[in-house]
């Protein structure tokens, strides 16, 4: 929504610095997340009005659309977030240590295969059925239908 990197960290300080001086204001018992959108979409929209000098603008109605989809979207990530935590946490053991080891930083299947005493291919297609599992998993969790790759 901010068409210069710079600028985009100039809204997020912005925003970081209200929640600070507001934090007075969040209602314990409600939901954090939603409140902090609210107050990063003002600013936002704040932010749009004043670039009223810039040569490329949005719109207030697209501003508005933009930062509405952002809260969305937001809400959708984290909903396949809990969904994938929640499927991570019902696999086997070793299936759960595979994948820990895999996403650690730095990792390869390479490295993990020498950690692990297997080959390299056999980190692999395990890796492999381990992601189709979880995919399954997180579009169940969701109440959304498996896509035909994630079955095979």
């Amino acid at each position: 929504m901010v068409p210069h990197r710079a600028d985009a960290e100039d809204v997020l300080q912005d925003v970081a610095e209200i929640l600070w001086r507001k934090i007075d204001q969040f209602e314990e018992g409600t939901r954090f997340d939603q409140w902090a959108y609210r107050v990063a979409r003002n600013v936002m929209l704040n932010y749009q009005k004043k670039a009223n000098r810039q040569r490329i603008r949005f719109s207030d109605e697209i501003a508005r659309q933009l930062a509405d989809e952002a809260v969305h979207a937001a809400a959708e990530s984290r909903a396949e977030l809990e969904a994938l935590e929640s499927c991570i946490s019902k696999l086997p053991d070793a299936q759960r240590d595979l994948v820990r080891r895999r996403y650690a930083p730095g990792a390869t299947n390479r490295s993990v295969a020498a950690a692990t005493d297997r080959s390299e291919s056999t980190v692999s297609r395990t890796l492999s059925r381990i992601h189709r599992a979880l995919t399954r998993c997180v579009y169940l969790t969701l109440g959304e239908s498996v896509p035909a790759e994630a079955v095979q």
